[in-house]
């Protein structure tokens, strides 16, 4: 019993069942793109955390041990030891601009860190939802099929009977050829889907086991363009990476301003002077304590920091230039997002509405047909109509989930949780 038991415990989660969610949390976790934005962060923060050292004192110790020579082949030993400080007191807020321009650095980062983590969402999202796609379009085909198959046996007794010509049978075999080629391609496209899916998330994939996503109402996916634009370039990573980008090149040409300004430095040293190499007296004799403050200032230096100071001034107006193109580029790509989910909707609300008239069209050619009313050709036409209105309806209502999934990665924030 315990082995069954720890064999269960053993069993991969999509054993029982994969969903949505699981999915998310296993592609983020498997992510390669994910781990490298990580140690990207780190070396940031690191970067950010070695700039401290700029506000820090200076402590320095040298011990020198020379040996001599004299004329008559008489050796001495002279020990210098020195230990300084120095700490700096001014340096035309170099240091200050510069530590401000690696905190937008790290800041810009964890944003370019937090755009993998959406796009890496959306991607499995886009795959869960094509697998269900897939899967259903796979059944309808096969269920095509079966109805192909019902009816081609028909065929065949009527054709025996006399009742039907042979060109009937024949119609319906090749409707039933061309189902065959067509639910191919479906087990194609779904394994692909899988295949895909399975390398995101580093585990294999039992497509029967997926949980369907429900769709929302879809009173309940109407939303406000003006709002939804505040959203997106309040949260969207990549906008706000930008942002930053500009803020720390503004604090770069910050920092070349100092270079026209002073440098103040204080240091205090203390020498300690032995000729004996002992360890007692390495130290034994003070030579000097020294107590400094040192100015220095630099009025010129060929213009090099006034070029510098320019080019950083460019290096922002072309950044900015970029920010504007990326807001140009989101508001479309808002719109664009908002006709997709409203054109599925329509889309699904007609869908719908076709697939109840084509069942109840069917069912009732169907019963002429076995009566022998309605010919073979008029029933394979009803079931296209059936089978395209099945998919319609199918691909309507995936297509919902997915411009909801693209939606929510362009404002990055949870659609049906605004209110």
């Amino acid at each position: 019993m315990k082995v069954k038991i720890a064999l269960i415990a053993m069993l991969p989660i999509y054993m029982f069942g994969l969903n949505l969610d699981e999915t998310i949390r296993l592609a983020l976790q498997n992510s390669d793109v994910i781990k490298e934005q990580e140690f990207n962060a780190k070396q940031s923060r690191a970067n950010l955390l070695a700039q401290y050292g700029r506000f820090s004192p200076k402590v320095g110790l040298q011990y020198t041990i020379t040996q001599n020579t004299r004329v008559n082949d008489s050796v001495y030993t002279i020990n210098l030891s020195n230990l300084q400080v120095t700490y700096n007191l001014f340096n035309g807020l170099i240091d200050f601009y510069g530590f401000k321009s690696y905190a937008n650095l790290h800041k810009a980062q964890q944003y370019m860190y937090e755009a993998s983590k959406q796009d890496i969402i959306l991607l499995a999202k886009n795959l869960y939802i094509e697998i269900l796609q897939a899967r259903d379009n796979l059944a309808i085909s096969t269920e095509s099929i079966r109805l192909l198959e019902l009816q081609k046996a028909q065929a065949e007794q009527f054709y025996l009977q006399g009742v039907k010509a042979k060109s009937d049978l024949l119609s319906v075999e090749v409707m039933l050829a061309n189902a065959k080629v067509t639910q191919s391609n479906d087990k194609n496209l779904l394994h692909y889907a899988t295949l895909v899916l399975q390398k995101l998330i580093m585990q294999e994939v039992d497509t029967q086991t997926l949980e369907e996503i429900g769709l929302q109402s879809l009173e309940a996916l109407s939303f406000d363009r003006e709002r939804l634009l505040n959203i997106m370039l309040s949260h969207r990573s990549e906008y706000l990476y930008m942002q930053e980008m500009i803020a720390s090149i503004e604090n770069q040409k910050n920092a070349l301003y100092g270079n026209f300004l002073p440098t103040l430095d204080v240091s205090f040293s203390k020498r300690w002077y032995s000729n004996d190499v002992s360890v007692l007296n390495r130290f034994g004799t003070n030579l000097q304590s020294q107590a400094r403050l040192s100015m220095s200032w630099n009025f010129f230096n060929g213009f090099s920091d006034m070029y510098a100071i320019e080019s950083k001034r460019y290096e922002i107006l072309a950044t900015k230039s970029k920010l504007s193109d990326l807001k140009k580029e989101m508001i479309l790509s808002l719109d664009k997002a908002l006709d997709d989910l409203a054109i599925a909707k329509e889309q699904y609300s007609i869908s719908q509405k076709a697939i109840t008239l084509a069942e109840e069209n069917y069912r009732i050619t169907q019963n002429r047909y076995q009566q022998n009313i309605e010919t073979s050709r008029e029933l394979l036409n009803v079931e296209v109509a059936l089978n395209q209105a099945r998919l319609h309806f199918n691909q309507s209502q995936h297509r919902i989930n997915l411009a909801l999934a693209n939606l929510e990665r362009i404002v990055q924030n949870p659609l049906l949780f605004l209110d």
